[in-house]
């Protein structure tokens, strides 16, 4: 206990000081009688040696040395001459000699003087019994005052301790007051003594009460900061995931809206291209334009995922009013592309969300459309409504799951063709009919073709599945006997622009030269566009073997005269956007005709699909194009 430590160190300091005190207390008094006793032993030799008629020399110092105990003695005459003398030390080691040495207060030799016998004498008296009792009564003291201390020290401790435990209990109820007291402490209640305590306890109090504010504003700032993008300033996943589990996870209020997440697909170029500094840049600005966009909807909040993921929550608005959104960021995001110089600055992918529906779902779902909007044009977008992809056995796959159910696909050539016509506009039109492919499980379900091509894209196995269509069709040409007809066969910019692809097809295609001639390979114009070079080896090559291309989708993106010049495709089909509502829209008319006319002067034929009712064949028919595809001409047949 370190009171009680401290207050022992005290009663130590104190018992030294007064041992001191009585050492020297003690040495001058023993001092002061062994000087006064030899002075009266001094005046006590003048009389009665002065009073000897005569004197004999020895006799005299045998009578005073038997008389009284001498420790020095010297017998001598006036003038100087010895006649007598003995030294008997003093017992140096007692602790009164040493104390009195040390204090300097051991008695000198007293003289004395006899005229009447011409002699003197020097003695000095022997305190052996005195130094003794000294030593004794010192010891003694010393002992009493040790027996003093340890009781004290004992008591003083158990007093201590019934003071400390009568005091904790006082203050913990002093404190307990305090605590559970809401309203200010009855200081006037107080024990007197406690008043400092208490007054401490409350400047405690206040003090604590400021660091749990200061504490409180510093975990805020900490969550913000925590919740926010550096770098954009938007929130974060963490907040995304915050949002939707507050409001999908609450069964008693139904919650609906639509989640959009947007993927800066050039993130990776820039970085690599341009540097990081550009890359962020980047994203700082295409965080501007979606922000811009998502804020003219009540209610709406952006959220950057990851390094190259937005998500906009537009709550309260159905799938068919997101279209005006889709439509407006799409735009927004064309004139930033411009800006920068890109061929694309991002992809959308849309889905719909109600209260509970799992966030794993919404954010799959959404991946699934921007993989889809990707195959599409330049900034596309595409509203995931297929909702088999989370309802039927094909859409319960994670990532691995879709991986394994392409590849049994891929290994067990499980495409379903069908074909579907392109009918000529005139009798001098070549056109072809158009190979569409459909998928299935071991079971025989049918999976959702979209989102099937667009896995197979982000797996790295739309090559393999390119090559089974091609394999399967031609086989089919050769087995049903279709020698005098023309089939499309759609292959992704992923194959058209792989060397080792290119190399397989030029090779298949020359060992059945018949089934070549009657084949047209169909690429979209972005794929095209996304590397001009390699796209125009596939189109030579595919001319060498006695077949043709179509660039389709045509019409999204920047095309241009040089396009048609350095690639010569033998078809191009029109997006087909421009086919509904033709017969309305005299602008895509006009840009329809502009087309078709550049298209003939270079030898390639004009092709325009989703054709839906008589009114936009005829007016395709008016601007001349080769061929109109659609429901209207001819619904797809099995092969």
């Amino acid at each position: 206990m370190s009171i009680f430590r401290r207050l022992l160190v005290r009663n130590l300091i104190t018992f030294a000081i007064l041992v001191i005190s009585l050492m020297f207390t003690y040495s001058v008094i023993l001092s002061q009688y062994m000087t006064a006793n030899q002075e009266q032993h001094a005046n006590t030799l003048q009389k009665v040696v002065g009073a000897y008629p005569s004197i004999d020399v020895k006799n005299l110092a045998r009578d005073i040395k038997a008389a009284f105990p001498y420790s020095k003695f010297y017998l001598s005459e006036l003038n100087g001459s010895s006649l007598h003398s003995f030294d008997t030390p003093i017992n140096s080691a007692t602790l009164g000699a040493t104390l009195l040495d040390s204090f300097g207060m051991m008695p000198q030799s007293s003289n004395v003087v006899i005229t009447n016998h011409n002699i003197a004498i020097k003695f000095k008296l022997k305190f052996d019994q005195e130094l003794a009792l000294f030593d004794t009564f010192f010891y003694s003291s010393i002992l009493v005052c040790l027996i003093i201390l340890l009781l004290l020290s004992i008591s003083i401790r158990q007093l201590i301790h019934k003071v400390v435990r009568r005091s904790i209990h006082k203050i913990t109820g002093v404190i307990s007051e305090f605590t559970e007291n809401e309203e200010e402490l009855a200081w006037d209640e107080m024990p007197e003594e406690f008043l400092p305590l208490a007054e401490s306890l409350e400047s405690l109090h206040h003090n604590y009460e400021n660091k749990i504010q200061e504490w409180k504003h510093s975990a805020e700032n900490y969550r913000v900061e925590a919740t926010r993008d550096e770098l954009t300033g938007l929130k974060n996943r963490i907040s995304f995931v915050e949002y939707f589990e507050e409001k999908l996870s609450n069964m008693q209020k139904q919650e609906f809206g639509v989640l959009a997440v947007v993927r800066a697909s050039e993130l990776n170029n820039i970085n690599q291209n341009r540097g990081y500094q550009a890359g962020d840049q980047y994203v700082s600005e295409l965080s501007q334009v979606i922000t811009r966009v998502a804020n003219t909807y009540e209610g709406s909040q952006v959220y950057r995922l990851n390094g190259a993921d937005f998500a906009v929550i537009l709550p309260n608005i159905t799938p068919k009013e997101s279209e005006n959104f889709a439509l407006n960021l799409q735009g927004r995001l064309g004139e930033f592309q411009k800006s920068l110089d890109l061929e694309a600055v991002g992809y959308t992918g849309i889905v719909s969300y109600e209260t509970g529906r799992p966030i794993g779902e919404l954010l799959a779902l959404a991946d699934t459309g921007i993989s889809i909007a990707q195959t599409k044009y330049p900034n596309a977008w595409h509203m995931q409504t297929d909702t088999s992809i989370l309802e039927n056995v094909s859409a319960k796959y994670g990532n691995q799951n879709w991986r394994e159910v392409i590849e049994d696909v891929i290994d067990n050539n499980r495409a379903i063709l069908f074909y579907q016509p392109i009918q000529p506009t005139n009798k001098n039109s070549k056109v072809y009919s158009e190979v569409l492919a459909r998928f299935a499980n071991p079971d025989g379900q049918v999976l959702p073709t979209a989102s099937f091509i667009a896995m197979a894209e982000k797996m790295d196995k739309i090559i393999f599945v390119d090559k089974m269509i091609i394999e399967q069709t031609m086989r089919n040409i050769l087995e049903k006997g279709f020698h005098n007809q023309y089939f499309g066969l759609n292959v992704t910019a992923k194959s058209a622009h792989d060397e080792q692809f290119a190399i397989w097809l030029e090779r298949r295609l020359l060992r059945d030269p018949a089934v070549a001639s009657k084949l047209v390979f169909e690429v979209t114009e972005f794929g095209m566009q996304q590397n001009m070079s390699a796209s125009k080896r596939f189109l030579d090559m595919v001319h060498r073997t006695g077949a043709r291309v179509t660039v389709e989708r045509f019409g999204m993106g920047m095309t241009s005269f040089k396009f048609f010049r350095d690639l010569k495709p033998d078809f191009v089909k029109m997006d087909g956007s421009y086919s509904r509502g033709i017969d309305d829209d005299k602008n895509n008319q006009y840009f329809l005709r502009v087309i078709v006319d550049l298209a003939h002067r270079l030898g390639v034929n004009v092709l325009c699909e989703s054709v839906e009712t008589q009114e936009e064949k005829h007016a395709l028919e008016q601007v001349f194009v080769d061929g109109t595809q659609g429901y209207f001409i001819g619904k797809p047949v099995e092969f």
